[in-house]
């Protein structure tokens, strides 16, 4: 199989080629790794899914992440909360001020 390069409790990540797989051991295989591209944000994963914490800032591959490494439905439908919030908000207009105006110079 790859190469175990950290373990905290039941969390285990690999190196890959394209990066890191983070696994669950106690979910299936097929429903219960990731795969991200960084270490760092591999063990970051991991904190995150062992605290139950939802991080505020980051996409919605991450979060995705996050729901297949946790076993817990609680955590799970916290973070499916915030990424349909997230759609529903969709993408902002740019800002208009409508008060501005360009002055023309008199020349």
């Amino acid at each position: 199989m790859y190469n175990k390069i950290y373990e905290r409790k039941e969390f285990i990540i690999f190196q890959v080629k394209e990066g890191f797989i983070v696994y669950n051991t106690k979910k299936e295989f097929e429903g219960g790794h990731t795969h991200l591209k960084h270490f760092e944000a591999a063990k970051t994963a991991i904190d995150l899914v062992i605290n139950k914490k939802i991080p505020k800032s980051t996409d919605g591959y991450y979060l995705a992440s996050l729901i297949r490494l946790s076993d817990d439905d609680n955590y799970i439908n916290k973070i499916n909360n915030l990424i349909e919030s997230r759609e529903q908000k969709g993408k902002k207009d740019k800002y208009y001020n409508a008060g501005y105006k360009i002055a023309k110079r008199s020349g």
